[in-house]
């Protein structure tokens, strides 16, 4: 009797033993699957994250080789040439690209706001305390704005700002004294809130050579600062330029709508161009901002001169 209980209790706990080992060896299998599916999504993610920045790169060289074309075709730029038709989505293998260029000389260049000797320009600082007007904004956020790039210490009497009122902030910095490498940089400026940035760059571009601003493309705030008129007669101004584009800028200033008002500082080609690549594969996503510098004399392939996985 004494034996049958042994080997019961021995048969008891053999079982309990071998249960223990499958529930032990099915946590260690689920462990190992639930690892091998998180290296397969690891290892997917990184094969889609290269294929999408070579999808990145094609992208932007397709771009400078439309900017190529164009220059030999014609000496101006407008919304009519290949490179401003491109912005829409294509369907690629497991996947959508969306590519968009931007000319930035439609936008006005915070860096005019020197000369070429680093003097302030004049025109240029009528010009955009214009387009703040034009915009609603305070048009004294002018002179910190020219403090911010100027090489000197000195502020610009009675609102601008250099490096003494930053470094009392709690949070001290100093002012650039250079010129504005991104438009994001007007947030570290006084008096520029989210809400005055937000509202400004759409209309600005921090370009590194004084450029003219591109009657082509330049939109219709911008232009009604230049013109020191209203956003409507500017739309209207606008609606009736031509297709393809004015050809020089005499044809511009030849329009009877613009009642002998002359813009300064506008041209009708245009050197510096923003490209925006999207790619979407499957669950991956990567995005990519150029800005792209052609040579408009031809001697050189157009060139990037800055790339971001941000906006610029």
């Amino acid at each position: 009797m004494i034996q049958i209980k042994s080997t019961t209790h021995q048969l008891g706990t053999a079982l309990v033993t071998a249960l223990l080992i499958v529930a032990l060896a099915s946590v260690i299998a689920t462990a190992m699957l639930k690892q091998q599916h998180i290296d397969i999504r690891r290892a997917e993610n990184m094969v889609k994250g290269d294929q999408a920045v070579l999808y990145l790169r094609a992208g932007e060289n397709w771009v400078k080789k439309l900017l190529a074309d164009d220059l030999l075709k014609n000496k101006s730029d407008s919304q009519n040439d290949n490179w401003a038709k491109i912005d829409s989505s294509l369907d690629i293998e497991d996947g959508v690209i969306q590519i968009r260029v931007e000319d930035l000389q439609g936008r006005f260049n915070l860096n005019n706001l020197l000369d070429a000797e680093g003097r302030p320009s004049r025109n240029d600082i009528e010009n955009f305390r214009n387009l703040l007007a034009v915009l609603e904004l305070d048009t004294e956020l002018v002179q910190p704005i020219l403090d911010w790039i100027d090489a000197d210490i000195n502020i610009s009497l009675p609102t601008g700002a250099e490096d003494q009122e930053y470094l009392a902030l709690n949070q001290p910095y100093r002012t650039a004294n250079a010129a504005f490498v991104s438009i994001s940089e007007l947030l570290l400026v006084k008096g520029v809130t989210r809400e005055i940035y937000d509202k400004l760059s759409p209309y600005v571009s921090a370009l590194p050579a004084r450029v003219d601003i591109n009657i082509n493309t330049v939109s219709p705030p911008l232009l009604a600062a230049l013109l020191r008129t209203t956003i409507e007669e500017a739309g209207i101004i606008l609606s009736n330029r031509p297709k393809a584009g004015y050809q020089n800028i005499a044809e511009f200033r030849g329009v009877q709508a613009l009642s002998g008002r002359k813009a300064e500082g506008v041209g009708v080609a245009s050197q510096f161009f923003k490209t925006r690549v999207i790619v979407e594969l499957g669950r991956y996503n990567a995005s990519q901002t150029s800005v792209i510098a052609r040579d408009n004399k031809g001697k050189s392939q157009p060139l990037v001169i800055q790339r971001s996985r941000a906006e610029i």
